[in-house]
């Protein structure tokens, strides 16, 4: 091969290797996750579903146990690591709320620790959202 050959099969080349790519636009293709944190709409849900007074407990119970301390309660932010010992403290968000919100991502949680709902990773203990439940 000569050349002035090479130099003519080289634009060629990348003329074809161009238009192979063509047809992919931005985006397609990949698979999409969302973030794991509390979406507006699920923000709205989980607030509404505990405005709801417990319906067995005598007023004033309700709200009652599980508040944390002050101090630990400083230490529960978004993207903080969990403190040691509250992870058995945690309690699952009810199954029925549960149903209601759309999946986190693999390995991510939602959980309620005292009048907070939280999404963290157990793997790691980091805290990746925040939530207080007002009327808890």
């Amino acid at each position: 091969m000569n050349r002035r050959s090479v130099l003519v099969a080289l634009p060629c080349a990348w003329a074809a290797l161009m238009a192979a790519g063509q047809g992919k636009g931005k985006g397609q293709g990949k698979r999409v996750e969302r973030l794991p944190e509390f979406l507006p709409e699920e923000r709205k849900i989980i607030l509404a579903y505990f405005e709801k007074p417990p319906g067995d407990l005598p007023p004033g119970l309700g709200k009652r146990g599980g508040d944390l301390p002050p101090g630990l309660e400083k230490q529960i932010r978004r993207k903080g690591q969990l403190p040691p010992g509250l992870q058995k403290r945690l309690v699952p968000f009810p199954p029925d709320l549960a149903a209601r919100l759309g999946p986190l991502p693999t390995g991510n949680e939602r959980s309620i620790l005292g009048h907070l709902a939280i999404v963290w990773s157990p793997r790691s203990g980091l805290i990746l959202d925040v939530l207080v439940l007002v009327g808890r």
